[in-house]
């Protein structure tokens, strides 16, 4: 896990939710339940991949109107990303697509 690429979507996610949260109740609640999550990943603390069902937050941006918030929508996408690792499973994939087009 990139200890270091989580840190910097949670902080981007933090900033994210901060701009929106006092005009988006949707974006507070989402707050609420992220915050435990990407204070960890601000300290660190997560090192090994999270389960995609342990991660909160999916319900809320799907079934709320903050998906029209790119900045806010990019931001909890890349958190999601590096929780899971799926930037690594990204790459592998893209390079197995690359060598099979040789």
């Amino acid at each position: 896990m990139d200890i270091l690429a989580l840190k910097q979507t949670a902080i981007e996610l933090r900033k994210q939710l901060e701009r929106y949260k006092e005009k988006e109740p949707a974006a507070l609640a989402l707050y609420e339940h992220m915050e435990p999550l990407i204070s960890a990943a601000e300290r660190g603390e997560i090192n090994t991949q999270v389960e995609a069902r342990d991660i909160p937050g999916h319900r809320i941006m799907d079934e709320s109107n903050l998906r029209k918030y790119r900045d806010l929508s990019g931001a909890y996408s890349n958190f999601y990303i590096e929780l899971i690792e799926g930037r690594d499973m990204l790459k592998m994939v893209e390079e197995i697509a690359k060598k099979a087009r040789m």
